[in-house]
Formats: structure tokens, sequence, C-alpha cells
């Protein structure tokens, strides 16, 4: 399998994203929404043609390294702020997040998604703080959480909760969501 890297040396998209996308095989064009983008490890692989990426992120500095990037469109913003979210809902084709968790908005991302649009979440899991960051429980998923917060509006495409060996080994909760047409 090839190994996907981003722009910055030795920072590699998470495979699992990478493989999610793929196996849709959408070739008409789609709207992705990067929550919390980061270094844009996960973006810039995906914004190819017929794929527009928005990548929402708070530090301006990451944003700007690949705000040059011609399908990724850039929003710096604090997803963690009271402010009003400055994303259309029904409006994403795929959302999604890797290695992040701000709970008070989790939910949000529902109406984010157009009908027959999917969400596809990994990020660490309880467990993990014997493996090193996060170790607070406030940034790590608690058993089944992902199930529990999305299972009720959206379709349980797969679902994984273990042990992650990348670079190193980490607890990881993996979740494929598609939404329902009648949300």
């Amino acid at each position: 399998m090839k190994s996907f890297k981003s722009h910055k040396k030795g920072i590699e998209a998470s495979k699992w994203i990478i493989d999610q996308i793929q196996i849709l095989k959408l070739y008409r064009k789609i709207n992705i929404l990067d929550l919390a983008s980061g270094n844009g490890r996960n973006c810039i692989s995906l914004a190819k043609p017929n794929k527009i990426v928005t990548a929402i992120d708070r530090d301006k500095i990451k944003l700007g390294k690949y705000s040059k990037f011609k399908n990724i469109k850039t929003i710096c913003f604090d997803l963690e702020t009271k402010k009003k979210w400055p994303l259309k809902e029904n409006f994403f084709d795929v959302i999604l997040v890797v290695n992040y968790l701000f709970r008070p908005k989790i939910k949000k991302l529902i109406k984010l998604l157009k009908k027959n649009g999917y969400l596809f979440y990994e990020t660490f899991s309880r467990g993990n703080e014997k493996y090193g960051t996060p170790k607070n429980p406030d940034f790590l998923l608690h058993d089944r959480e992902l199930l529990n917060v999305f299972a009720k509006h959206l379709t349980v495409l797969s679902y994984f909760n273990g042990n992650v060996v990348e670079k190193k080994v980490s607890m990881k909760q993996r979740a494929s969501f598609k939404k329902k047409t009648s949300y």
C-alpha cells in the first residue's frame, strides 16, 4: 500500500482515513471537511481533482503552510470557542476527524453532513495513557463513545477500539458512519 506523505517531511496521513475515502470510490465532486486539520497531513493527501477540502484549525501558521494548495480552502477558527461555527449545515459529503476530541460540540458534526454523507472519526481512547500522550481523560474516548454519540443518527459502517501500531503503539477508536437519509 502506498504511504501518504503530507507536505511536511515525515508526517504521514492516517492510512485508515485515506483507505476509507478510497473505498467510497466517489468520482463526482465531493466536499470534505478536515476538522482540526493541524499540519494538514490528511487534507493535503486528499486534495485531488474532484475533492474540495475545507481545512479548519485555530492555528493560522499551520493553515498558511497549505493554503496554497488548489483544492484546499482554509478557515482559521477555534472550534472550542462559543462563537458560531463558520461551517454550512448539510454541506459536506465527508467529514474527517483525526486525533481531536471536544465533546461539547461533537454532535454538531451530524448537521454538517449532507444526506448520505460520511463521517470518519479516529482518535485516542482510554488506555492510551500508558503509551504516551494524551493522558488527560478529557481527551480520551470512553469505551464505545463514538458509537454512543453517533449511532442514533448515523448508520455505523465500521468500529474499532484497541491498540494501533504505527510509528508507536497507541490506543484508538476508529469509526465510520453514513448519514441516514431521514435525518
